[in-house]
């Protein structure tokens, strides 16, 4: 079967098929048009200004955005020509007289949505992606330079017959996953080029720093090369789901594959808003211009309050049932009709006033086969890997889609609508809780939009009340023989910070070492022994009688820190992320010392890159940062592995006898 791979081109397009085979290109002219609205008389004087233009044609037209009919001129030029023509009429227009739509969308995905075509299109949802044969280009670079190629998982030397090797490897094949982690491939290509092995059409991008949900992320130059498919084996999706999960995201967005490697799922989300503008004919605006709504003090503190967080008691739970609204931002959105043109006025919406059917407002419209067909693969998943990558990067549309509507720069986003969303989400948990008192359940914490639960009711027909009354689906995520609540170091309950052992044998943990990104492997592989050693307990007495087993564990630990070996040195390294540029870091964090190091060796790193350190001497500064460098600061990790000790000690206190008895006579009063 013939499907579409890629596109790329502006003023001509040029169209990728592929057979599973071979790749044939079609190429035709593109030609594109931008709408320009303005009061009569601007209008009027734009289009004398246009007069003069030989390489414009105008039309004066009635066309649509997201709230209704606007008149004004629509300008038919050449796709390579619209930053200019905009830039001149903002120039003309002082920026505030005219108001430009579809001046910025991307030209494969304007002809893909305007010809209803896909990338990587399945006739099923259920079929394989079509299978392209990659090829893996990673160069890896030390403090001496070039140490080594990996093609394809065979390790190549630098010398001149491994460069040839890498050079007839980037030569020959059409579809390359690169590593430039460090700019390394971009390193390494300057070499090639140096050795006289050149690669012609070689584009590269720029790195960037970004901000999301309060982490620093580094994003490295992209790469591109004409007649190539090039993607970045570090891109978030791609690490995220892999390439089946690339493929859904370009087949979702309408955007080619090598941009899903650059973009975020944010970005990708809005591209698919457009794509869904582009086949209603609703005209996307350049610059958002519908401001937010005046409210007084007392408006804000009441519509803008984010989702509802029970404050948990900390201690260990047994028969626990986790129960979680599939998607509930998203399904509040597509289920409520809540659009920029549909959220008017102070009127908020009501639980329970579900849409079904009628005019759609345009956001929900366009999240509607997004949202369905997530939770299609969300319940197939455990069939097929491909379907889990499927429904891991739609997740993460679905997760960035809610965040954009309150986002500044959003062509379609309104903060009232953001607002409105987090008001039936609040309400809708409040209604669930209410539901499970009602039906003879405790609830013993809820998350925005999960909730853990206990009693001896009907589940099933507490999960259809809910549905019922909510209109958002819900699904009994866990059912838990016991889970433990962790405190935080205040001592009350910590929000996000517990651990499981579900009925069918597998646990789920959240806020402890194990899940975190900058805590050695030790200190992971410690946790991970302490949750098999509490892999067959069905009750707290099971737990408590594993005390001493977990003291010889903690010791066994302990001491393996006090013997280290050079051979476990890589079980030490730490992958801290740079959240800043040196000069910007006040205190003398490892972070900072490191960054001195490699700057002392000419090795620049941005923020939001990661960079593996194991630590020598942490009051002297002295930290390792290649594999090969001697010694360990045996305090500093004794540190670490005793914080990890700490949820585990606290899951043996909460099971003894005297704490049972004492949860035992709190729940009956």
């Amino acid at each position: 079967m013939k499907v579409i791979i890629n596109g790329t081109g502006l003023d001509t397009i040029t169209i990728w098929n592929y057979d599973g085979r071979n790749v044939r290109f079609e190429s035709f002219r593109n030609r594109t048009w931008i709408f320009v609205h303005g009061t009569p008389y601007d209008v009027d004087f734009l289009a004398n200004q246009l007069d003069r233009v030989h390489w414009v044609s105008y039309s004066r037209e009635r066309m649509r955005d997201v709230y209704g009919y606007l008149d004004g001129l629509r300008i038919s030029l050449n796709p390579s020509m619209v930053p200019e023509i905009t830039r001149a009429i903002d120039t003309i227009g002082m920026g505030r007289k005219y108001s430009i739509y579809n001046g910025d969308i991307n030209p494969v995905l304007r002809i893909m949505s305007e010809k209803s075509l896909n990338f990587f299109n399945l006739e099923n949802p259920e079929d394989m992606d079509v299978e392209i044969p990659w090829v893996s280009i990673v160069p890896v670079y030390s403090s001496g330079g070039l140490k080594h190629i990996v093609i394809d998982g065979d390790v190549v030397k630098p010398h001149r017959s491994g460069l040839e090797t890498a050079y007839e490897a980037i030569r020959n094949s059409r579809f390359i996953i690169y590593g430039n982690r460090g700019n390394s491939f971009t390193s390494m290509l300057e070499e090639l080029s140096n050795s006289g092995l050149y690669i012609k059409g070689v584009h590269a991008g720029k790195m960037s720093v970004y901000q999301s949900y309060g982490q620093v992320h580094y994003k490295g130059p992209w790469i591109r090369i004409d007649g190539k498919m090039c993607m970045d084996m570090d891109s978030f999706i791609l690490r995220e789901s892999g390439m089946e999960g690339s493929y859904a995201m370009s087949r979702m967005s309408s955007l080619p594959l090598e941009y899903t490697a650059v973009v975020t799922p944010g970005t990708a989300v809005s591209s698919m808003e457009v794509s869904h503008a582009i086949g209603r004919g609703i005209l996307i605006p350049l610059y958002k211009n519908d401001h937010e709504e005046w409210k007084s003090v007392w408006d804000i503190l009441d519509r803008d309050r984010g989702g509802l967080v029970l404050q948990p008691d900390p201690g260990l739970y047994c028969n626990v049932y986790e129960i979680d609204f599939s998607s509930m931002y998203p399904s509040i959105m597509v289920n409520y009709n809540l659009s920029p043109e549909t959220v008017t006025g102070s009127k908020r919406p009501v639980v329970g006033e579900f849409s079904h059917g009628g005019n759609r407002g345009f956001l929900s419209e366009s999240l509607q086969h997004l949202l369905e067909t997530r939770l299609f693969y969300k319940g197939i998943k455990w069939k097929n890997p491909v379907y889990a990558a499927r429904d891991t990067a739609l997740k993460w549309m679905l997760l960035t889609s809610f965040g954009y509507t309150g986002y500044k720069n959003a062509k379609f986003g309104k903060i009232e609508v953001h607002e409105a969303i987090t008001s039936l989400g609040r309400d809708i948990l409040a209604c669930s809780i209410g539901i499970a008192h009602r039906m003879g359940f405790r609830v013993i914490h809820g998350i925005v939009d999960s909730m853990w639960i206990m009693g001896d009711g009907d589940v099933d027909k507490l999960i259809r009340e809910i549905e019922s009354e909510t209109g958002i689906g819900i699904v009994l995520d866990g059912y838990y023989r016991w889970i433990v609540f962790l405190p935080s170091r205040s001592g009350i309950g910590a929000l996000n910070r517990y651990m499981g052992l579900r009925h069918d044998g597998t646990f789920k943990v959240r806020g402890i070492e194990l899940r975190r990104n900058d805590i050695p492997n030790i200190v992971k592989q410690f946790q991970k022994d302490a949750l098999r050693l509490f892999s067959q307990c069905m009750n707290p007495a099971d737990i408590y009688s594993k005390r001493l087993d977990l003291r010889d564990l903690e010791n066994s630990y302990m001491e393996r820190i006090r013997n280290f070996s050079q051979d476990d040195i890589e079980n030490y390294r730490i992958n801290f992320k740079i959240t800043r540029r040196r000069e910007e870091y006040s205190v003398k964090t490892i972070q900072k010392q490191a960054l001195d190091i490699l700057i002392r060796s000419g090795i620049e790193v941005n923020p939001g890159e990661r960079i593996p350190v194991s630590v020598a001497d942490r009051k002297r500064g002295i930290l390792n940062l290649q594999p090969d460098e001697a010694g360990i600061d045996r305090k500093f990790y004794i540190k670490y592995m005793k914080r990890a000790f700490e949820s585990f000690d606290y899951l043996v206190q909460a099971s003894s006898p005297l704490c049972v008895q004492r949860d035992i006579r709190e729940y009956f009063q």
